[in-house]
């Protein structure tokens, strides 16, 4: 009741080489935002890594306007962004993954060189996925990511303003490839980015719906061993991750040998 309408676990804001990582956020509830973690405007190197986000109605991936070189990996998500806009006063709906070019009352502009890898998401049956890319976005990489979304999958671009953004712009720089999708009919439809190398299938997760990090260790060896691609920069981006693109180990703390698997979590 305390909350003023965004209740997101943290946002760093106008911020500079930042590191967030080993916390659960869970139940976040608010009109606006409430991710678990979300990356508000003006912000530089934010590295959000090895947290579990759990039942957020605002989302998992929030990465607003003006923001450069920032990365979610290494992270798991459940059930995050249930949120429907219009209901009990919502403004936003809650999206699985959103760039916006959002910076408060100036011109939309970015985000840049935004990373997006390695991430476990999740979300159960009845669930309802939504995925919003900004048309200010530039450079961008979705790789290597376990979505295993049961419920409807859209794309909701543009939401925030009362409307949806036209679906003929596409995102300059951006790279979306080696991600496992449950099915086809999870991946949303008409993103303004080409997918290429889309791998469909179930992860057979220890134990989906779980709230724990272990609870989705996979157990399909030949849909997750080996399938990930080595993250590299964005095309045009000079930069990379000021930490690097690279870590050692996941998660759960297990060594990455050899190419990465999907998703947050290496098969032993």
């Amino acid at each position: 009741p305390r909350m003023h309408g965004r209740g997101s676990g943290i946002w760093p804001w106008s911020c500079e080489d930042v590191l967030i990582e080993r916390n659960r956020f869970l139940h976040a509830r608010g009109k606006g935002d409430s991710c678990g973690i979300h990356i508000d405007f003006n912000c530089r190197d934010v590295v959000v890594q090895y947290n579990l986000s759990v039942d957020n109605e605002g989302g998992f991936v929030e990465i607003l306007g003006n923001n450069h070189n920032c990365a979610y990996r290494y992270n798991i998500s459940v059930n995050d962004g249930a949120r429907v806009r219009g209901q009990a006063g919502a403004k936003q709906e809650g999206k699985i993954l959103w760039t916006s070019g959002f910076v408060g009352k100036a011109p939309k502009n970015g985000p840049s060189n935004s990373y997006i890898y390695n991430n476990t998401i999740y979300v159960g049956p009845g669930g309802r996925s939504c995925f919003s890319l900004g048309a200010t976005t530039q450079g961008l990489l979705i790789a290597n990511n376990i979505f295993h979304l049961q419920g409807e999958s859209l794309n909701v671009s543009g939401d925030q303003e009362g409307r949806v953004e036209a679906s003929t712009f596409s995102i300059p720089r951006a790279v979306m490839e080696n991600n496992l999708f449950l099915s086809a009919a999870a991946k949303p439809p008409g993103l303004p980015v080409h997918d290429l190398h889309t791998l469909i299938g179930d992860a057979a997760f220890r134990k989906p719906g779980g709230a724990e990090a272990a609870d989705y260790t996979p157990g399909r060896r030949d849909l997750v061993r080996d399938r990930g691609r080595v993250i590299t920069r964005v095309p045009g981006d000079e930069i990379g991750l000021r930490r690097g693109l690279q870590v050692e180990r996941d998660i759960l703390g297990r060594p990455i040998r050899g190419k990465p698997d999907l998703g947050a979590i290496e098969m032993e």
